[in-house]
């Protein structure tokens, strides 16, 4: 028992707890005559992280253009990179919240026709498309897309949506579901009876749902939010794609790609800081409500939660005000898979989105297979992940089994928190801290071994080593937490009989526990693995060092712009692959396993 414990409590200390450290020990270095708490002055202080006096005070202008084209500009104002994080990171997640839990309710509450698909296109935009989906929300925004020919109609002018603003628009479209799938499952475990005496005692409508209903589900609603307060702080794809430079993320990003062997202790001290806002929203939740409500697996519930059959005026209601949004929310993805098929053209001009219908509908998703560029970056990806899903399945048994079967509460508490950890550790953090481990590592080991281990050596270090390491640790709590449910479902009695029968403890984990809870392990890797593929911070920052063995969101990266004209084309392909990847996945594990879960990640 005590080996399970020791193997996943040392992987986790060696490849999440210390880099954690180095960032933080690094960012205590003090440049030429400064004190040691001089970088986190400069983050906290100085203008260009927190500027209180901005020059353009407005988030949006009116401009006539050369031509006499009335725009208005909306870009948001810039307050320096510290505050903007911090202040999208707000507004994205008070929108995320009141969209998810109005849908959530409606949802969880009432019947009608159409309902399994109302929930379907609920949560496409949580399906991971990296920087393609904010591509298209950047062409929905243009001053020739749909929604600025609305706005001119009614007012005269069109709208361009840019930088800040862009960002916040791109993460409400990608971060709602988070909030919805946890809000939809917190008001279907709303014990009935409670709302019952509640009326009884003359609550009822909109008082009710303040009062009774709310505070009950509160716990699962409040996870969500946090939960995309932290991914709208490390979120990279949408703030690349809108070209804004003054957010925390893009200044580490930039702070990592541009070094040289030697990361500014400034930018450590920057990601510590994005770290401190990070746990400070995780802890206050895990204090609220147990981490478990993040995975949402169960097996039917407790009760029959209160359910309304809609009249033909609530069935109007519903598809002239619910369906209208969430179709729009997912027009991002609809977007994406348009433009893999040709039939959306990437560029938009004056007459707005062009649709066409293509000769070959399948040509971009040739090319993807016949191109030996975009082939390599697929092999390394399947490679990588293929290695780090069998870690982090061996290491989630592990913990899982350590969690549950060990009767100290100290050490369980400890490695239980140690392994999901990850889910508030911004990506770009743990991207410093690989980084500065393995500069540290190749200076203490000799000659070509530390060489190739050095992150400097853009010819021989072996990146790949971050790449397994990075996703195995990152996207471990999906993977530990379906782990642990199986383990539940296993009797220590069943233990117990195998061990009085002889069987070394080796032999009852894997003779005996493992074949009842291989479902739970298949499931947990299945969500694991789609995290993986689509995982960002990690491969955006250390593809470009070696690019022969990049994963594929480095090429998406690289090329959703570009690739001889054709790059939103080729890469929306990818996104649609992605995208159906991702809906196999999901199918899989609710009708294969029959587990719920909640979707989330980034």
């Amino acid at each position: 028992m005590w080996f399970f414990f020791i193997f996943g409590l040392v992987y986790l200390i060696v490849f999440m707890v210390v880099p954690i450290l180095l960032v933080l020990a690094y960012s205590l270095i003090p440049p030429a005559g400064g004190t040691w708490l001089e970088n986190f002055y400069r983050v906290l202080r100085t203008r260009g992280y927190v500027n209180l006096n901005p020059v353009h005070i407005k988030p949006i202008e009116k401009f006539t253009l050369p031509g006499g084209m009335c725009v208005y500009f909306l870009k948001g104002v810039n307050y320096g990179a510290l505050l903007n994080s911090v202040i999208v990171a707000t507004i994205v997640t008070a929108f995320a919240t009141v969209l998810g839990i109005f849908v959530a309710y409606v949802l969880a509450r009432y019947r009608f026709p159409g309902h399994t698909l109302f929930r379907v296109l609920a949560v496409i935009p949580l399906f991971n498309t990296p920087f393609i989906n904010a591509y298209v929300i950047r062409l929905l925004w243009s001053e020739y897309g749909p929604i600025s020919a609305i706005v001119k109609a009614l007012t005269g002018c069109s709208l361009r949506v840019e930088g800040l603003a862009g960002v916040i628009i791109a993460q409400i479209f990608s971060f709602y579901p988070i909030v919805y799938l946890n809000a939809y499952t917190a008001f279907i475990n709303v014990d009935p009876s409670m709302e019952e005496q509640a009326e009884n005692l003359g609550a009822k409508g909109f008082k009710l749902l303040r009062s009774v209903t709310l505070p009950l589900a509160l716990p699962g609603i409040v996870a969500g939010s946090i939960l995309v307060f932290v991914f709208s702080l490390e979120d990279l794809g949408a703030p690349i794609v809108f070209n804004e430079r003054e957010l925390m993320s893009m200044k580490i990003f930039h702070g990592l790609i541009t070094a040289h062997g030697v990361i500014s202790p400034e930018v450590a001290a920057l990601g510590i800081v994005m770290l401190v806002f990070a746990l400070v929203a995780f802890l206050a939740i895990r204090n609220y409500v147990s981490m478990r409500s993040y995975a949402m697996i169960s097996r039917g519930g407790r009760w029959n939660p209160r359910i309304r059959r809609l009249g033909r005026r609530g069935i109007a209601l519903i598809y002239a005000l619910l369906l209208p949004l969430i179709v729009f929310t997912a027009l991002p993805q609809i977007g994406v898979i348009l433009m893999s098929f040709g039939m959306l053209k990437p560029y938009i001009r004056e007459t707005g989105l062009q649709f066409i219908i293509p000769e070959d509908p399948l040509f971009f998703f040739k090319r993807i297979f016949v191109d030996p560029d975009i082939y390599k970056y697929i092999a390394n990806t399947l490679i990588y992940v293929g290695v780090a899903i069998v870690i982090a399945a061996f290491l989630a048994t592990c913990v899982a089994y350590s969690v549950s079967r060990i009767k100290v509460k100290s050490v369980v508490s400890m490695l239980d928190s140690l392994s999901i950890a990850p889910l508030a550790i911004p990506g770009l953090v743990f991207a410093i801290g690989y980084y500065i481990f393995f500069s540290g590592l190749s200076s203490i080991l000799p000659g070509e071994l530390g060489a190739r281990l050095n992150p400097a050596n853009t010819e021989g270090f072996e990146v790949w080593l971050v790449f397994i390491i990075a996703f195995s640790v990152r996207r471990l709590p999906y993977v530990v937490r379906s782990v642990f449910a199986g383990f539940q479902q296993v009797h220590e009695n069943l233990e117990e009989a195998a061990l009085n029968l002889g069987a070394s403890r080796l032999k009852v984990v894997f003779g005996v526990i493992l074949p009842l809870i291989i479902g739970y392990i298949l499931s947990g890797s299945l969500i694991g693995f789609i995290y993986m593929v689509t995982e960002v911070s990690t491969s955006v920052t250390f593809g470009g060092i070696r690019r022969e063995l990049a994963p594929l969101t480095f090429f998406m990266k690289e090329y959703y712009g570009t690739y001889a004209g054709l790059g939103p084309q080729v890469v929306a392909a990818i996104g649609t692959i992605l995208i159906l990847l991702q809906l196999a996945v999901v199918i899989t594990v609710v009708y294969v396993f029959k587990q719920r879960y909640a979707f989330i990640g980034v």
